[in-house]
């Protein structure tokens, strides 16, 4: 029996969500022990927590950066310890002009060069970390929850679905003028935002829906296309695609923008489109528009790409696998789904 200890900045993050919560019920099936503690706000608090960590085999810190002496503090009480991370935090977000940040790259390096492990969500952070004791899990997708999108043939609205934080919706907003032609051209076309902050279009009808967690698979559902437009810069490509892997995994074809992962989950024609500009945003997203056939067929190869190499299932026995490596645990193989 195994004892984790998993640290988390705040239990509705979607990156705890994803990459921490929903793995629970898989490694205690396994038959390991496993609590989750949010990082405190206050550094005193943080020293007291954080000399509890002595009484775990393992302790995974999930995405968080601390400073010097609290990481030190950390490192100390930690028997094994495994740094995990979805996004580029060695780097400042899209808004901001200069991407690098020498303190959040100090931070970063101090971190992975003293953990016993690291996990990266994809390819372009695992390449950030300066040797070889990394592993890449991608954020994984629960495919009992994701349960299949129902096609109905004699639907005459085409929706155009996006669905994510506040802070990403910039990143659809940048692509205003192609939805502006696209309203446009074709009267039964509209535009559904999942979120809590949102933006009108001129020409295109809004649909505004505040995110629910118990909503979440029905409002996948009512897209007919999935959005995932990126900027390119060094933020955007450590992103973990995961609103692509949530619209495919219902089977909801998509277009996305040829940044970081993207380009390894969408394969044109097969799984979706990737548009490299303006012009090839309208040309999919029209092409997709017209043709429901297309959007049938590939939405069902996007879902069975998904289930095949992104499962929950999959990914959590690779990370059970990985915790007994480091900590010389065993745990019970979970039966083949």
């Amino acid at each position: 029996m195994m004892r984790i200890a998993f640290l988390i900045k705040r239990f509705g993050a979607p990156s705890s969500r994803y990459r921490v919560l929903q793995y629970i019920p898989h490694l205690e099936e396994m038959g390991h022990v496993c609590t989750v503690l949010r990082i405190p706000h206050r550094l005193y608090t943080r020293f007291i927590a954080f000399r509890k960590m002595s009484r775990f085999d393992l302790v995974v810190l999930q995405k968080k950066l601390l400073g010097p002496l609290e990481f030190r503090l950390l490192r100390c009480h930690s028997k094994s310890l495994i740094y995990d991370f979805d996004d580029a935090v060695m780097y400042r977000d899209s808004k901001h002009m200069n991407s690098y940040s020498w303190q959040r790259r100090q931070r970063f390096i101090r971190t992975v060069n003293n953990a016993d492990w690291v996990i990266a969500g994809n390819r372009y952070l695992r390449e950030e970390v300066p040797h070889s004791r990394v592993s890449i899990i991608p954020t994984p997708i629960d495919m009992k929850r994701y349960r299949a999108k129902i096609y109905h043939d004699e639907k005459k609205t085409v929706t155009l679905g996006w669905i994510g934080s506040k802070s990403t919706l910039a990143y659809l907003a940048d692509l205003k003028g192609v939805l502006e032609e696209i309203g446009r051209e074709f009267d039964d076309v509209q535009l559904k935002i999942v979120c809590d902050t949102f933006f009108d279009c001129r020409h295109l009808k809004v649909i505004k829906k505040l995110w629910k967690y118990e909503e979440e698979i029905e409002d996948l559902h009512s897209f007919d296309i999935g959005l995932m437009p990126l900027s390119d810069d060094p933020w955007s490509r450590g992103k973990c695609a995961f609103k692509l892997l949530q619209c495919m995994a219902v089977g909801v074809p998509v277009v996305a923008s040829p940044v970081g992962m993207n380009c390894e989950i969408v394969h044109n024609h097969e799984n979706g489109f990737l548009a490299h500009n303006e012009d090839e945003w309208l040309k999919w997203l029209k092409l997709f528009i017209q043709q429901a056939d297309l959007r049938k067929r590939i939405g069902k190869n996007g879902r069975k790409f998904i289930k095949r190499d992104y499962s929950l299932s999959l990914h959590s026995q690779k990370m059970g696998n990985l915790f007994s490596k480091i900590t010389g645990y065993p745990h019970k193989q979970k039966a083949a789904v």
